[in-house]
């Protein structure tokens, strides 16, 4: 039967005789550098030191990156609250997963909250800067998009490469940048679940518990003794970046204690001045996530900033639409758009169905938001008319 036959394998002659297509060599072919049997690429950062705890999950997102049905690409989405652990958790994995992925490992910061960009990269600019790392020279990157996003899945599907996709804003930004074929393996981190990709595993990040900030501080610091119970540990709200901070502190001045910094951080009016150092900053990240939200163009957002300075402002143990509602003067409807925004974001915990609790360091801030005037809102502290 004519015309029949494996599509791409092979054609009829019209003699009822099957002719096997040439294989073109790789090295014939536009894009050689891209493909497999040159020096893959090696892009992820190191390794951080002193990881500790989340030994479960890392073994559950190995997993995931190396179980595949043989027709899709595992597809890893790991979300928290700033400075919970996402980057740190994804390039902990990734390096370990060389064999696996044996045609390479790329690495890009999507600069979704980045205390140190503007805005964040957009699709074409994610997709040109993935393809000039695969070899394909600036000039030959596809203009449109679509076709960028297309020549990256040919470029990618007949080899195993695991791609890292570092602080994600949003679906949106992610799904053009997706390659196809089992053999190869996304990780990507975000403050959001991200839940309109579809098929993906998704670990959402606690912040550490009492024993692993312990763990952490000791390492990082050099100082033994620092116990679960050590006030740190509570004062730092357990997140990594935070325990980083204190850790980096009492490296630096040898004379200062543990209890000492304790006693620092429980009595300054906020602890987010002295949790940065060097290049390390809990305030600048939160800064980063709340500014994206104040400039966005969609009012949810814009809404969602105005929420959390409202809540720093009343700074009660949690917060429900009802009473948000009422202290901004809106709707319900709207209220709860903001809080469920600033959910996704991970600013606020949904503790319980419509109860809504701020992480520990995001008090902080709120409150000092709150104190600040609302210059950087076209409608002051007020939520815009509709």
């Amino acid at each position: 039967m004519r015309g029949s036959g494996t599509p791409g394998s092979g054609t009829w002659d019209g003699a009822s005789q099957w002719v096997r297509p040439a294989r073109t060599p790789i090295a014939r072919t536009p894009f050689a550098q891209a493909l497999p049997g040159h020096v893959p690429p090696g892009q992820l950062p190191p390794v951080p030191a002193h990881f500790v705890g989340r030994a479960d999950t890392r073994q559950a997102i190995a997993h995931a990156l190396s179980t595949t049905d043989g027709t899709t690409t595992p597809l890893v989405v790991l979300s928290g609250t700033v400075g919970v652990g996402k980057s740190a958790l994804a390039l902990h994995v990734a390096h370990t997963l060389e064999e696996r992925f044996s045609n390479g490992r790329l690495y890009l910061n999507l600069r979704g909250a980045d205390p140190g960009s503007a805005a964040p990269l957009t699709a074409g600019q994610a997709l040109a800067a993935l393809l000039r790392d695969l070899g394909v020279p600036s000039g030959a990157v596809p203009e449109h998009p679509d076709a960028a996003s297309a020549l990256l899945r040919s470029l990618l599907a007949p080899t195993r490469t695991l791609l890292v996709l570092d602080d994600a804003v949003s679906a949106a930004q992610v799904r053009p940048l997706l390659p196809v074929g089992p053999g190869c393996g996304v990780v990507v981190t975000s403050r959001s679940p991200l839940t309109a990709l579809d098929g993906a595993a998704r670990f959402p990040l606690a912040p550490l518990s009492d024993e692993e900030s312990a763990a952490l501080l000791r390492a990082a610091s050099g100082r033994d003794g620092i116990t679960a119970g050590h006030p740190l540990v509570a004062l730092t709200g357990r997140l990594p970046l935070a325990l980083r901070v204190v850790a980096a502190r009492l490296a630096a001045r040898r004379a200062l204690t543990p209890d000492a910094l304790a006693t620092q951080l429980a009595a300054a009016d906020s602890r987010l001045d002295l949790l940065d150092y060097d290049d390390l900053g809990v305030r600048r990240s939160l800064d980063a996530a709340f500014n994206a939200l104040t400039a966005s163009e969609r009012r949810g957002d814009r809404d969602a900033a105005l929420a959390l300075r409202h809540i720093g402002a009343l700074d009660l143990p949690s917060y429900d639409v009802p009473s948000l509602a009422r202290l901004t003067g809106v709707d319900e409807a709207r209220a709860e758009a903001a809080l469920e925004r600033l959910a996704e974001v991970a600013l606020l915990e949904e503790t319980a169905y419509g109860r809504f609790v701020p992480y520990d360091l995001v008090r902080d801030f709120a409150r000092e938001r709150a104190a600040e005037p609302c210059a950087d809102a076209p409608s002051g502290c007020h939520f815009a008319s509709a």
